[in-house]
Formats: C-alpha cells, sequence, structure tokens
C-alpha cells in the first residue's frame, strides 16, 4: 500500500484534493473551503493511544491529519466520527471518512503489496552512484556529498557486499557497475511520497515548458525531469508518452491549462519524493541543440520510472539505458 493509494481514493470518494508536500494534502469537500492535512501512512490502523498522540502532536500549521490505513479498526472510526481533526482513508475498504462523513468510492480498488522493513534511501541511493560512477574510488565524504546526505549516514551502509564494491588507500572502488543498476531496479520501492496527476492539449514538449516557465517563477521551486523526457536525453529510443518530473514542492498548473485527471488519463505526473536523494542526485544538463539546460533525475530514476511508462517498447528502451549508461559517461 502506498500513501498515493488513499490520496487517490480522496478523489474516487467525490473529494477534492491538492497535493502540497510529500506527506500533505489538502482536502475540500466541495464547497470551496480547504483543510490542511498531515498524511500518516500505516499498515494496521492505529490504536486510541496513538491516535491521541498523532493529534496532540500535530503541527499548528494543519487543520488535521489524515490517516491513510488498510482497513479502519473501531478506534480510528470513533475518533473521526467525534473528532473532525481526525480523517482516514481506508484503501482496501474504498472508504472515506473526513469531517465526520463517511465517503464510499463508486468502485472496489485493487489492493497493492505492502512493503516491508524500512526503506534505506542512502543505500539505494549508493547503488546508483556506483553504478553511474567511473573507476577511481571514491571516499566516503565524496559519496555523501554527492548523495547530498551526511557522512555518518554513508557510514552506516558500508561496507556494501564484497561483489559489488571493495575498499581501497583511496576510497570505495565499484567492482561490478551492471550489478549495482540490477540491484537498484529489482529493490527499489518507487520515490514514495504523493503525485499529483495532469493533463493539457497540445504536444508534450510544450507541456514540459509551460511546467519550467511555472517552477522558474517560483525562487524556492526545483523540479527534476524524469522518465520518457529524461531517457530521451540519455539514449533515445522512443517518443515520450508522458511528463515525469519531481519537484520539491507541488505546482498550482490549473491557472496554466492544466487540469487534475485521473491517473489513466494523465499527460503529467508530478512527483513530491519521499526519497530525498532524487532531486539532490539530479543534474543541469543541456536539453536541446540550442544549449538550453533542464535538469535530469540521473539515469537510474529515470530508467525506473520510464519501466513504468505505457507502451510495449518500454523494456527495450529501458535495455538501451542500461547499456548506454554502463558504457557511456551519462551523468556526472
Amino acid at each position: 500500500m502506498e500513501t498515493v493509494e488513499g490520496v487517490e481514493l480522496l478523489l474516487d470518494a467525490g473529494l477534492e484534493r491538492r497535493v502540497t508536500g510529500s506527506a500533505e494534502v489538502e482536502i475540500s469537500g466541495g464547497d470551496g473551503r480547504w483543510s490542511r492535512r498531515q498524511v500518516m501512512l500505516l499498515r494496521h490502523s492505529p490504536s486510541p493511544h496513538a491516535i491521541d498522540r498523532a493529534v496532540t502532536a500535530l503541527r499548528p500549521n494543519f487543520a488535521g491529519l489524515l490517516f491513510v490505513v488498510p482497513r479502519a479498526g473501531r478506534a480510528l472510526r470513533i475518533a473521526a466520527e467525534r473528532d473532525h481533526r481526525v480523517a482516514y482513508a481506508a484503501v482496501d475498504e474504498a472508504v472515506v471518512s473526513f469531517q465526520g462523513q463517511t465517503y464510499r468510492a463508486g468502485e472496489q480498488r485493487p489492493v497493492g503489496p505492502a512493503h516491508s522493513g524500512r526503506t534505506s534511501w542512502t543505500r539505494l541511493a549508493m547503488l546508483r552512484l556506483l553504478a553511474l560512477s567511473p573507476d577511481e574510488p571514491l571516499s566516503q565524504s565524496e559519496i555523501a556529498r554527492r548523495l547530498g546526505v551526511s557522512h555518518v549516514a554513508v557510514g552506516k551502509q558500508l561496507p556494501l557486499p564484497d561483489d559489488l564494491a571493495t575498499r581501497t588507500s583511496n576510497g570505495w572502488r565499484v567492482l561490478d557497475r551492471a550489478a549495482c543498476w540490477d540491484q537498484f531496479m529489482a529493490n527499489y520501492p518507487g520515490p514514495r511520497g504523493l503525485t499529483t496527476y495532469w493533463a493539457a492539449t497540445g504536444d508534450l514538449a510544450a507541456q514540459l515548458e509551460r511546467i519550467e516557465h511555472v517552477a522558474r517563477d517560483r525562487s524556492d521551486a526545483m523540479l527534476a525531469v524524469s522518465g520518457d523526457f529524461a531517457a530521451d536525453l540519455y539514449a533515445p529510443w522512443r517518443r515520450p508518452s508522458r511528463i515525469v518530473a519531481y519537484v520539491a514542492d507541488q505546482l498550482a498548473l490549473e491557472e496554466h491549462g492544466f487540469a487534475v485527471v485521473r491517473p489513466a488519463d494523465v499527460t503529467v505526473e508530478l512527483r513530491t519524493p519521499r526519497d530525498p536523494t532524487v532531486l539532490t542526485m539530479s543534474r543541469e544538463l543541456p536539453a536541446l541543440s540550442d544549449g538550453k539546460r533542464r535538469r535530469y533525475t540521473d539515469p537510474l530514476i529515470a530508467a525506473w520510472d520510464l519501466s513504468r511508462s505505457p507502451g510495449g517498447d518500454v523494456d527495450t528502451a529501458v535495455d538501451q539505458l542500461r547499456e548506454r549508461a554502463l558504457r557511456e559517461r551519462l551523468w556526472r
């Protein structure tokens, strides 16, 4: 189960929602009033004590909480009825409770597999770095700098398996870049966080330029292109079918010709990732022959997103990207 399932369930249940961060969302019942909620993803419905603790810890700038759970237990249902600061989205039941009211989705949603254990974003990012790195060894400090994490965080993940990297007097040297690539692709759970889905008319390249223009107008905005468009830069093979981009904070695109849509109708996916290394490892690279620059995710994040794009040629495109990334220096 992912956070995005619970957030998208709001739309299925007839509510409006605006994603404003990787773990926050604004909800409206359609009356024009918006309630800012902190999103909490749980594998089990919380106990009364856990609910009280979460409500007590709620920051002042939030109106309440949105618990995303597989099924709502008795304690959560009672709390949502009595305290409008408590809302929930029960994914397996396709039920939402918001401001004391219960909403049911029009049809049962599919149940996704739960992720077990805690995700080590640093360890997964190290696999990406080693898969894309040149042959010279990297010190622990240099690895931390390139990942945008602390020296201590890197140290906790070392050493890596002996068949992937070895320690030398000058730092850590990768032994099998292809194995690092394959391990990342096999084990990456996705960036988590929240996603907004948009659609607009016109050419996809023009849509992307409009989104970048919106991001540039915000001094605090960072946007990194992934998926089809990033793969088209690194290893051109297929025509992009959608835009996937990562942002530190969600952009308001309604005033720029975009409409909120369901995932099946999307032309643009904007993601605020829980994985902190997605944006820190992104790079500004020349996008076009005229020398214009655009920020892209690294080739492995691009490959992961590309692998989830629609189309019968996706697997071949991923293979082409993998082959070229291991053969050439695509990312610095």
